[in-house]
């Protein structure tokens, strides 16, 4: 897996970003490419880390036992607070990495906006940083760094805890004598990057402390192996689902899409009525049809006082008329029995009978309920089976 290195201005003037140093290191950790582009002309890798500048990322000594994420980000808050020379709200605090223990020896304050907008900036880009490394970590406890970045030559060094710090440098080629390395730094190691090379013979380095040549790329791929990373608690990279979820939110608050939006919402309202004018309509019919049911009903029943429901009422007139002419209603036992006997099997005698108005249910052994289902349709009758049940109701028209 190739990783892509980024060195990132100082968080003030990175936003737009203008073209970055960069190294790009393969899966064995051999250099590949190293340069400076244009954040649309990088090189692309599955792996992509930035690198802070020392002077946005303070890295400070603390001590604090195990803890869950839930509280580690109030308890770097209160190790801090005294030591911060900004408002603590307007800082992005990151644990170091972890002792074998869990605890937390280091710290990391970057101002949390800038450091926010220079990670969005590069997302935007498609190089979205899978960590962030404060640049002081790259050196080892106990380092120190010469080196120039474009406003003059400064010393970056770490002490034996791993607590940083850096100091711009007044070096003159003309200068009386050389400068000597400013107290309290005692390096075990002093490394020279490329751009600061002609300024290490302005300095009076103490005996016994050997300079070592570092390259720029070579300074980068470092951060390619640091246990750093700031994007932690609210910075820290989001779920691919939820990236694509933000991704969505981003696109939908363009003005293109809020009138496509817009449109939408007018399209729903106009349903909206719509539905509700077809509704009020129907009621209007179903309201209409029930009084014409109603006016029948009344007419068809004179001397009925009112009309509760229309159906039960003739269908009770018309049987209590059926039963004084003498003519057996659709639902009675005798007709039902009737039509049992159009369609049972001959020879076929029911084990059990059971009649409510309008419904027989006869037990025939066998398979005779099927036969006797199967001959209703021709018979016009409305039956049906259910296991050995004969279910006969009135004839269909």
């Amino acid at each position: 897996m190739q990783t892509l290195v980024l060195r990132l201005p100082p968080l003030a003037a990175a936003h737009p970003l203008p073209a970055l140093a960069y190294v790009l290191l393969g899966a064995d950790g051999r250099l590949l490419a190293a340069g400076r582009e244009q954040v649309a002309l990088l090189p692309r890798a599955a792996r992509v880390v930035a690198v802070v500048d020392a002077a946005d990322a303070s890295v400070l000594a603390v001590s604090l036992p195990p803890l869950p994420a839930a509280r580690l980000q109030a308890a770097l808050a209160g190790a801090l607070e005294d030591r911060l020379l900004q408002d603590a709200a307007a800082l992005h605090l990151a644990a170091g990495p972890q002792s074998e223990d869990g605890s937390i020896a280091l710290a990391c304050a970057v101002p949390r906006e800038p450091l926010r907008q220079a990670i969005a900036d590069l997302a935007q880009a498609g190089l979205e940083p899978h960590g962030v490394v404060p640049e002081a970590a790259l050196l080892a406890p106990g380092d120190a760094l010469l080196q120039d970045v474009g406003q003059g030559p400064r010393l970056l060094w770490r002490d034996q805890q791993g607590e940083a710090a850096w100091l711009p440098l007044i070096l003159a080629a003309d200068a009386a004598a050389p400068q000597a390395l400013p107290m309290p730094v005692t390096p075990d190691h002093l490394w020279v990057q490329d751009q600061a090379q002609a300024q290490l013979s302005w300095l009076d380095l103490p005996s016994g402390l050997t300079p070592q040549t570092l390259s720029d790329a070579g300074w980068l791929a470092r951060a390619a192996q640091s246990p750093w990373t700031l994007r932690q608690f609210d910075l820290a990279p989001r779920h691919a689902l939820s990236r694509g979820w933000h991704g969505v939110r981003e696109q939908l608050a363009t003005p293109a899409w809020r009138r496509v939006s817009a449109l939408l919402v007018l399209l729903a309202a106009v349903q909206l009525v719509g539905m509700n004018a077809a509704a009020f309509r129907l009621s209007r019919e179903e309201s209409r049809l029930q009084h014409t049911l109603d006016a029948t009903a009344l007419a068809a029943l004179p001397g009925v006082p009112a009309i509760l429901d229309p159906r039960l009422q003739v269908q009770r007139a018309l049987d209590a008329a059926r039963l004084r002419a003498g003519r057996p209603g659709d639902g009675d036992l005798d007709v039902l029995m009737g039509r049992a006997s159009e369609v049972v099997p001959a020879g076929v005698v029911p084990t059990a009978l059971k009649f409510s108005t309008g419904q027989l249910q006869l037990t025939l052994p066998g398979d005779a309920a099927a036969q006797a289902a199967a001959r209703c349709a021709g018979a016009a009758l409305d039956c049906s089976a259910q296991g050995d049940v004969l279910l006969i109701r009135g004839a269909t028209s």
